[in-house]
């Protein structure tokens, strides 16, 4: 019987279709190490689950996603398959934390073991050669890494001369191929080593989490830059290096200087020698000046002039200083002249008010008062006497 051939897209019909009606995929529960975890801006999480044979592809929503690469967690979801590209992921709506993986437990153990033996210790650090002649690069001759190095190096520093060390960075025999390589580069007395591989899974980094590769980098003369993965990888071999580069094409820029930033330095310095030698011409010349100038300005001439001047100018000083104090006094008798003149009574009777007297002391208040006291009004134009007969409010 002949088989009915199908389309790729009917073949995913039906793989979707039988995960989205099988109930055993639309509420699950999973294990495992998680690695390949990337958060992005945008409130979702990709990450993949592993054991010691497989792995999972895993993506949450969830806003409080509290774990980190290495981590064994138990997690509860959906698994959701996708048409276009053939592949499912579980969509992750909780989860447990149940500690760390073994992975992360053997690169802890590890990590702790080096550093213990001084394997990441700073002042240990070989400098990076600045004008290197020779630099050796370990990795694939068919990988992206290279070309991105290679490009990186020749449009900054093409004097270089570049020896690639075909290695295998994935799979079976990593560790010997990059010894190998580190070995026999320092053979050829290159001035750098670079380590290099592009990105990838958790699992595919993990060969460079290696002790003898460690050791192999930790003992050679020559210094290393390592460069393995992406930015958020860190890998054993990154902390005993002597420089960690975030990707291949920064590891290209820190291994060489920029040729053209080189020349730019040298016309610079040249530009800053001409520039102080016409400074110190010209401060020379400032000082011949001011020495001219010192011993013409202190002739016996010119003292006498700058004397009659000083003179003329206190005299014209004491003169204006004499005229503003008689102008102020004037200013201040007038003043004081126009205060008397609106206080005077006079003025304020002639506006319809009076001032009355008892004896010989004038009356501001009806409680300096009393019946029968004889008082004194004194108006504009005379004076009048009267006899108080009764208060009024």
């Amino acid at each position: 019987m002949k088989l009915k051939t199908l389309t790729v897209s009917q073949v995913n019909d039906y793989l979707a279709n039988y995960i989205g009606t099988n109930p055993i995929f639309s509420n699950m529960s999973v294990g495992g190490e998680v690695f390949n975890l990337k958060k992005t801006g945008y409130g979702y999480t990709f990450l993949s689950l592993k054991d010691d044979e497989s792995k999972l592809n895993a993506i949450t929503y969830l806003e409080k996603f509290d774990v980190q690469e290495g981590d064994f967690i138990t997690v509860s979801g959906k698994i959701s398959f996708y048409k276009k590209s053939g592949t499912y992921s579980i969509i992750i709506n909780s989860y447990e934390k149940k500690g760390q993986g073994n992975n992360y437990e053997q690169f802890k153990i590890l990590y702790e073991k080096l550093e213990k033996l001084g394997y990441f210790k700073y002042e240990l650090k070989k400098p990076i050669i600045k004008f290197p002649h020779k630099i050796g690069i370990i990795t694939s001759a068919k990988g992206a890494a290279v070309k991105d190095i290679i490009s990186v190096i020749n449009r900054r520093y093409p004097k270089v001369s570049l020896i690639i060390y075909d290695s295998k960075m994935q799979g079976m025999d990593v560790e010997n191929n990059v010894i190998q390589g580190i070995n026999t580069l320092s053979d050829l007395s290159v001035d750098t080593i670079i380590i290099s591989r592009g990105g990838g899974d958790t699992d595919d980094l993990s060969v460079f989490n290696s002790q003898l590769i460690a050791k192999a980098v930790f003992d050679c003369d020559i210094p290393i830059i390592s460069a393995i993965g992406h930015e958020i990888d860190y890998v054993i071999c990154d902390f005993v290096a002597d420089m960690r580069a975030p990707t291949p094409s920064i590891a290209g820029e820190l291994s060489v200087p920029n040729l053209q930033e080189v020349y730019d330095t040298i016309d610079n310095f040249e530009k800053s020698i001409n520039i102080s030698y016409k400074n110190i011409i010209n401060l020379y010349n400032s000082k011949i000046n001011s020495y001219r100038f010192l011993i013409q300005s202190n002739t016996p001439y010119q003292k006498i002039n700058q004397k009659k001047l000083s003179l003329l100018e206190l005299t014209s000083f004491i003169e204006q200083a004499y005229k503003d104090k008689i102008q102020s006094y004037k200013d201040r008798l007038f003043y004081m002249s126009s205060i008397l003149q609106e206080n005077n009574y006079n003025n304020i009777l002639s506006k319809g008010f009076a001032l009355v007297e008892k004896g010989d002391r004038f009356i501001k208040t009806t409680e300096d008062l009393a019946l029968g006291d004889r008082l004194t009004i004194r108006l504009k134009d005379g004076n009048v006497s009267v006899v108080v007969e009764e208060f009024k409010s």
